[in-house]
């Protein structure tokens, strides 16, 4: 048995101005060293054995604040990296709504291929087979992966079963935890985005930006 908790780095100014940072280095902002605290409060009731993270600033910037608690060492791990976003990279999502690639992405992601980067397919196994590696080792391991909100989405919807296309429905906050068991032969999903702060962000509608968007998203020329 395995306990995966996967945490989402802390905000950075880039992801409150709607900029792809991708693997570039993009600091945490005050608020993400604040939410990567409240984060590190909860896991230290935990009795976690390992501490796992991306190599991405804002990732590895994330889980130096959680070993601030947990005293267990960082273990850096490629295959948690944030999507390869190619040409998007350093780009708003403003700037390259309404293109084919977009579209791909909102519509039809497991076709989609970043221009120069990678493909969403290819994240979503090489972020599986650092789950399933831990899922092999040691038993009652429990594990902390530090990564980002499209690995932590994609790697949630495939132990729900869900269909590849519809892993965008999932939401993963910056901050949020998510936890998996692991069993030999079952799954249980423990807990999805949980964002351990006061205040509203549970109640928040996303209707108005998902409308914005459809709006803006049109379907490539024939």
């Amino acid at each position: 048995m395995a306990l995966i908790l996967l945490v989402r780095h802390g905000q950075t100014d880039e992801n409150v101005s709607g900029r792809i940072s991708g693997q570039g280095a993009a600091p945490l902002n005050s608020r993400g060293q604040e939410q990567a605290k409240l984060a590190a409060q909860v896991l230290a009731q935990l009795n976690v054995t390992r501490l796992v993270s991306s190599p991405v600033v804002r990732a590895r910037q994330t889980a130096t604040i959680l070993d601030e608690h947990l005293q267990l060492g960082i273990e850096e791990e490629p295959d948690l990296r944030e999507v390869g976003y190619g040409d998007w990279e350093g780009q708003t999502f403003q700037a390259i709504r309404g293109g084919p690639v977009y579209h791909f992405v909102m519509n039809d992601p497991i076709n989609a291929v970043f221009p120069n980067g990678e493909s969403l397919v290819s994240v979503q196994q090489r972020s599986i087979r650092v789950v399933e590696g831990i899922r092999q080792g040691p038993s009652k391991d429990v594990v902390v992966l530090v990564s980002h909100g499209d690995v932590i989405r994609m790697l949630v919807a495939h132990y729900l079963g869900m269909t590849f296309n519809d892993y965008r429905r999932i939401t993963i906050d910056n901050g949020a935890i998510s936890v998996i068991e692991l069993f030999e032969n079952w799954i249980r999903v423990k807990a999805v985005n949980f964002v351990p702060q006061v205040g509203n962000l549970w109640l928040e509608s996303f209707y108005e930006t998902w409308q914005r968007t459809q709006n803006l998203v049109k379907p490539p020329a024939s």
